[in-house]
């Protein structure tokens, strides 16, 4: 009987065994937490202009249309940005640490569940009074910073 338990003793394993198997454990309980859900992506709606009157949006900032449609999916102002996602005007805080664009507007906003990324590129065509058209690109993020949505077309920026 004293055998058998000499004998057992000596299966245990060595503290470095149990410290690398625990670093192991760890690690991957770390990547489970830090893994999100799958990737849902959002298709922005076109903002009407009585979601504009509604919503006081009227005025300096510029307005994003992805592809060659004429339909606004975002509009930046200096300090937030919309946009319309399954029927809801959704608001998002200018970062003011982020880049400025045209308009005052700046290049990343934040939002409750999303962060929206601007971008503008040459300028597509100059405007009579102060508007300018641009191209633009805007990146819409999840809260794990994936993209879930992404759409280049104009960004006409001005009053």
């Amino acid at each position: 009987m004293l055998a058998g338990l000499l004998l057992g003793c000596g299966n245990a394993p060595s503290e470095d065994q149990r410290a690398a198997e625990d670093a192991a454990i760890a690690d991957r309980v770390r990547e489970a937490n830090e893994t999100g859900p799958p990737i849902e992506e959002v298709v922005p709606e076109t903002i009407s202009y009585p979601d504009m009157e509604t919503n006081d949006l009227l005025g300096q900032g510029c307005a994003y249309a992805p592809g060659t449609s004429m339909g606004v999916r975002v509009i930046a102002r200096e300090t937030d940005a919309y946009l319309k996602i399954d029927g809801e005007m959704v608001r998002f805080a200018a970062d003011p640490g982020s880049r400025e664009l045209p308009s005052n507007t700046r290049s990343l906003y934040n939002g409750r569940t999303h962060s929206l990324r601007l971008a503008v590129g040459e300028v597509a065509q100059e405007g009579e009074i102060e508007d300018t058209t641009f191209e633009g690109t805007m990146w819409l993020y999840d809260r794990w910073d994936r993209v879930v949505y992404t759409g280049t077309g104009t960004a006409n920026c001005g009053v």
